[in-house]
């Protein structure tokens, strides 16, 4: 497997004019640019088969990432053979880079290209990384564990840090695994349990659990980091002339399902505030494009469709032109989550989880005016609650209570409704039938009664700002009878109502 784990929040730096030269400054405000790439080029151990292109993958990606055009890093470590590619060596390099990583501004990049193997202790797998002195039988003592690594990045000042570990653990293709481990995994049901790895933001997973991270001798390296090469010249899918660490593997990830006919899927979880901060080539400037995606676990296997046209399955993200787009989102069995209409700008990044949108329900209050044929009228107070999950995607049930000020007399209403979503997204238009119902009183031993139930249609306005809460405007119309002294009335109303309130998300 490959992981790409990263974090990314940047704070400002401040240092006197007279301390620093230009060049000094400039690496302040932007931060230095570090790497460190391991390809060991051959294992002591024969239970681990040789890999062919693992000192390949580091070097020219050292050379890719300092190309001054490019990757434009100030550092580039390139460890390939004895002793540096022992556990004691990459340690020693770890350690010499740490200590140049002085900015919270800083972007570290660590990159292996190398076996991977699992131990077993006491029912807890441990992911460890099998480097130049590793031994199978005693990984967990001579290997270099992921989660001491991914603890190193997250103790490092910088706030722009990326890990890529080209390996699997599925026991074969770049992996192998005891006897015992192998038992143990083929008991289990189901993506085994890990040790947490990090904190961090981003996770990359270049297959899935069972699968097998490839070399490729058409391709001269581990499938997925030759895809990665390639996507830090042709990976800019937003046009603004940067290439960032979630557009590369983005690019990567598509060809190597492509070069593998599905047999090797690429894997995402990313949980990136705004614009993904890790930039690997290029410099950003005004985007062409947006891009629209999804990174969360829990979307796996779902597609996107824009336009009528699929986009694939998610995790993933896509480049859109700007402009007005149709976005639909499916699960996996094919059922419908979302529908929405949204307008793209240009280097706008559309998150579809925020297009999914399902409140566990909303309550409001407001006010409003009813009106009826004979031209009387007065102003109301309003609540409304609705219940978006009691119906399919796309419906709404709602229900909502007034009281009338003046109408002619003093009066309660209330009604029941189905609400069709005509237009999905943030800013919604709806409509609906139900039925609406009121008791009204003018004092003294007379009431007015209106009928309980009568049918009614309502058409309604609905703001769902990111933030947990709503605004809605809606008119309803319905007929209306009522008795005034033993004489029936009858005519049509018309209800204008303004609500706003609270609207926990749900998942």
């Amino acid at each position: 497997m490959i992981w790409l784990v990263a974090t990314a929040l940047a704070g400002p730096v401040i240092l006197p004019r007279d301390a620093v030269d230009e060049v000094s400054a400039a690496r302040a405000l932007t931060g230095r640019r570090l790497a460190l790439l391991v390809g060991p080029s051959a294992f002591d151990d024969p239970a681990f088969v040789p890999l062919r292109f693992t000192d390949d993958d580091a070097l020219e990606l050292a050379q890719t990432l300092s190309d001054p055009d490019l990757g434009r890093f100030d550092e580039v470590w390139t460890l390939t053979e004895r002793p540096d590619t022992t556990v004691a060596g990459v340690r020693a390099a770890m350690a010499e880079l740490g200590a140049q990583t002085l900015s919270r501004d800083d972007t570290v990049v660590v990159y292996f290209s190398t076996h991977g193997t699992l131990v077993d202790e006491g029912g807890h797998l441990f992911q460890e990384l099998v480097l130049s002195d590793t031994r199978l039988a005693a990984a967990r003592q001579t290997g270099l564990e992921v989660a001491e690594v991914t603890r190193w990045m997250d103790a490092l000042p910088s706030r722009r840090k990326l890990l890529v570990l080209a390996t699997c653990h599925s026991g074969s293709g770049k992996s192998a695994l005891t006897p015992g481990v192998t038992e143990a995994l083929a008991s289990i049901k189901g993506p085994p349990t890990l040790e947490e790895v990090s904190e961090a933001t981003m996770v990359l997973s270049a297959c899935a659990w069972s699968e097998t991270a490839r070399e490729s001798a058409e391709l001269g390296h581990d499938v997925y980091t030759a895809f990665l090469l390639d996507a830090l010249i042709t990976g800019d899918l937003d046009g603004d002339g940067a290439v960032t660490a979630s557009e590369a593997h983005e690019t990567a990830r598509r060809a190597t399902w492509e070069f593998t006919a599905g047999a090797q899927r690429p894997q995402a979880v990313m949980n990136v505030l705004g614009a993904d901060p890790i930039v690997l080539s290029g410099q950003r400037g005004p985007a062409e494009s947006a891009t629209i995606g999804s990174w969360s676990r829990p979307l796996t296997a779902y597609e996107l469709a824009v336009d009528g046209v699929s986009k694939g399955a998610l995790p993933g993200v896509s480049a859109i032109a700007p402009g007005p787009h149709a976005i639909e989102v499916r699960r996996p069995d094919g059922g419908l989550v979302a529908r929405q209409h949204i307008t793209a700008r240009a280097g706008s990044q559309i998150d579809v989880q925020a297009l999914m949108r399902r409140d566990l329900g909303r309550l409001g209050v407001g006010v409003g005016y009813l009106g009826d044929t004979a031209g009387i009228g007065g102003p109301t107070l309003e609540a409304e609650l609705h219940a978006p999950r009691l119906l399919p995607v796309g419906w709404d049930a709602t229900a909502h209570g007034g009281f009338v000020v003046a109408w002619p007399y003093t009066s309660v209403m209330g009604g029941l409704a189905a609400e069709r979503i005509l237009r999905p997204g943030a800013v919604q238009l709806r409509a609906g039938a139900g039925l609406e119902g009121g008791f009204l009183s003018r004092g003294g031993d007379e009431p007015l009664l209106a009928p309980t139930l009568v049918p009614a249609a309502v058409a309604s306005v609905l703001w769902l700002p990111p933030a947990a809460g709503f605004v809605r405007m809606s008119v309803t119309g319905a007929p209306l009878w009522w008795t005034d002294g033993g004489d029936l009335h009858g005519g049509g109303m018309v209800q204008v109502r303004l609500v706003a309130g609270l609207a926990p998300p749900g998942r």
